[in-house]
């Protein structure tokens, strides 16, 4: 009988820890929703770096129009190191635009960059 008054009384007390778990649980939570990005590897950064500066490196800058996309493509095809880039660039492939303008600079900014060249030549060729 004294076995059951002991657990009776320690009740409030387990409600308590009960409480203290969950609400440190929420906050771990809470914290890990809050955190940054994990870092960037050099590599990357290095070769997102270079895309957004493939108009000025591959010389399409030098070319009508017309033809600085193929001199970027093959640009970019013989110096993409990583396969996070690669696979970057096979994300943004179908994008157009202003979208595709916004996800390069979004991307520029998370690895360190200040602007991306190649972003802003996507917006100035997607206006009429």
């Amino acid at each position: 009988m004294d076995a059951k008054i002991e657990q009776v009384q320690s009740a409030p007390a387990m409600q308590r820890s009960a409480y203290l778990f969950m609400y440190l649980l929420a906050a771990g939570c809470q914290r890990g929703s809050r955190s940054a990005a994990p870092p960037v590897s050099e590599p990357y950064r290095s070769d997102i770096e270079g895309l957004c500066d493939s108009l000025a490196r591959s010389g399409a800058d030098q070319l009508p129009a017309g033809e600085r996309a193929a001199a970027i493509a093959r640009w970019l095809g013989a110096h993409v190191q990583t396969p996070e880039a690669h696979d970057y660039l096979v994300r943004i492939q179908p994008l157009v635009g202003e979208p595709k303008a916004a996800a390069l600079d979004a991307e520029a900014r998370r690895v360190g960059l200040p602007g991306c060249a190649l972003a802003a030549m996507w917006r100035v060729a997607a206006k009429p």
